[in-house]
């Protein structure tokens, strides 16, 4: 049985993820702002009044993990405000910074302790924060700050290589949930596939940018 340790985990894809383990027999820790009924169902075990955005809710929920090990950590909580060249505004972009880009950042931190070799940091990210693969432009907040997120990843592999820890960043795709306006793929389905590709990965990979079905996407 392995933990798996998922930030907003509430509804979405985290809650989709945060199903598939829990089925699969792992013992799941869940962070959330406000814990949901479907949450719940699932069995993991909660903590809710998690902002990733407060310093004190991320280092107050490392307490509470005791001497455990995590196995897998995705970092899943991110937002999206929509925006193009003339509509942005620099508050929304700020905030897209401290949720997306500094918030995986205080998580790694904060439970760096309880991962161990061969544990998985897994940081959901998003091709809209890939340079390479800019051909549409707008979303100027949220791509900034998924490329900034892209970085981290990177150097988090470079750092904990030493200590065997696996990192990477995934694209889930368009996902069918709030954030997305309930388009796209079902979240359960994406989980699954999410599950699949962390299942295979080995330290040859720490480092890398995939998609829900393992290819490799540009940074």
């Amino acid at each position: 049985m392995a933990t798996i340790l998922i930030t907003g985990a509430q509804s979405g894809l985290g809650l989709a993820l945060a199903k598939v383990y829990t089925q699969r027999g792992d013992n799941v820790i869940a962070l959330c702002r406000q814990k949901s009924p479907e949450l719940e169902e699932t069995g993991a075990e909660m903590f809710d009044g998690i902002d990733i955005r407060d310093d004190t809710d991320v280092s107050g929920a490392a307490k509470k993990i005791g001497q455990r090990s995590v196995d897998v950590l995705i970092n899943n909580a991110g937002i999206l405000i929509d925006d193009d060249i003339d509509s942005l505004q620099l508050f929304s972009v700020r905030e897209q910074f401290e949720v997306n880009a500094l918030g995986p950042l205080k998580i790694a931190l904060a439970f760096r302790k309880f991962l161990r070799k061969g544990s998985f940091l897994i940081n959901v990210s998003s091709r809209m924060g890939s340079i390479g693969d800019n051909g549409s432009g707008r979303d100027y907040g949220y791509r900034m700050s998924k490329a900034a997120q892209n970085m981290l990843t990177c150097t988090l592999a470079r750092d904990l290589l030493r200590e065997g820890v696996i990192v990477i960043a995934i694209h889930p795709g368009i996902v069918a949930m709030k954030m997305t306006g309930h388009s796209g793929a079902l979240p359960d389905e994406v989980a699954n596939d999410i599950k699949n590709v962390v299942d295979k990965l080995t330290i040859s990979d720490s480092g890398k940018f995939l998609d829900r079905y393992g290819a490799e996407i540009p940074w």
